[in-house]
């Protein structure tokens, strides 16, 4: 008998003790410290936003360049094409080469933006242990840097390949015995209008060519 009035008590005991716990009021949560002031709120990574894609700042750019070479001139109406064309686009190059049959080729950079520029770029030549070169600082080809003639087409190529070696794109070009010729490379957006340039420059042609070449 008094084993039988054990387990009923403990059988109410048990239920006492879940009705309890089924219909007890939690707790409040504890209120979040603030942190002192001037210290940032530590961030799980959970909580980060997602970064919002980002279109690199040249791909505009890139899509709607566009590149003409004008000419050929003759070399005292090259400065006046020169004026004509420099308000219409955004990069203009001259290209000289003298005609008739090769005797020599020369290497060379085409001409920078500036003097600052091709300061730059001639020490950045003296640092990578190149020593012979020349700054042209007047003419057609002013801020441009020589960089040797050769007797051979060949002996210009391994000169121009030995600058590629460090990180320099030169160009070659023959020296001829007759007059003197020259194209102006230009680097121009998509609303260019390429025969309204070649009038103000009044050059005898115009071709579309590939930005890649134009420094």
């Amino acid at each position: 008998m008094l084993i039988r009035a054990l387990i009923v008590f403990l059988a109410v005991l048990n239920l006492g003790v879940a009705a309890w716990w089924t219909f007890r009021d939690p707790s409040p949560a504890a209120a979040p410290v603030p942190p002192p002031l001037g210290v940032a709120r530590l961030q799980l990574a959970s909580e980060a936003p997602a970064p919002e894609p980002q279109t690199p700042p040249d791909a505009a750019a890139a899509t709607v360049a566009r590149c003409f070479s004008f000419g050929p001139f003759e070399n005292d109406a090259a400065a006046l094409a020169r004026t004509a064309l420099e308000p219409l686009v955004t990069r203009i190059v001259p290209r000289k080469q003298e005609e008739g049959e090769p005797q020599a080729w020369r290497v060379y950079l085409p001409p920078f933006a500036d003097a600052e520029a091709v300061q730059a770029a001639a020490r950045a030549l003296s640092e990578a242990g190149v020593s012979d070169m020349f700054v042209v600082r007047d003419g057609i080809e002013a801020q441009s840097i020589a960089l040797g003639r050769y007797g051979s087409q060949t002996a210009a190529q391994r000169r121009v390949e030995a600058l590629a070696g460090k990180g320099f794109s030169a160009r070659m070009a023959p020296i001829g015995r007759g007059a003197a010729k020259v194209w102006f490379d230009v680097d121009a957006g998509a609303d260019f209008d390429p025969e309204q340039a070649q009038a103000a420059a009044g050059a005898p042609g115009h071709e579309e060519i590939d930005c890649a070449p134009v420094p």
